[in-house]
């Protein structure tokens, strides 16, 4: 399954992309790790950073906040 990795704040950026994985669930946990990547390169503390993750038939499956 074809999963896609938004990032949200005010502004969005879609991913055009996205990235084979076997489940939502997997798809999730990808989410977290992006998360804890971007909470390293940002320095700045932004309360509305967060990665929606869209599944093929483009429903949201989960957000994950950056910086909870």
């Amino acid at each position: 399954m074809r999963f896609y990795f938004d990032i949200r704040d005010k502004l969005a950026i879609r991913d055009e992309v996205g990235r084979e994985l076997e489940s939502a669930s997997e798809a999730v946990v990808y989410a977290k790790y992006l998360a804890a990547d971007l909470r390293c390169l940002e320095p700045d503390v932004r309360s509305h950073l967060a990665i929606q993750v869209i599944g093929e038939g483009h429903q949201q499956i989960h957000e994950e906040v950056v910086f909870a």
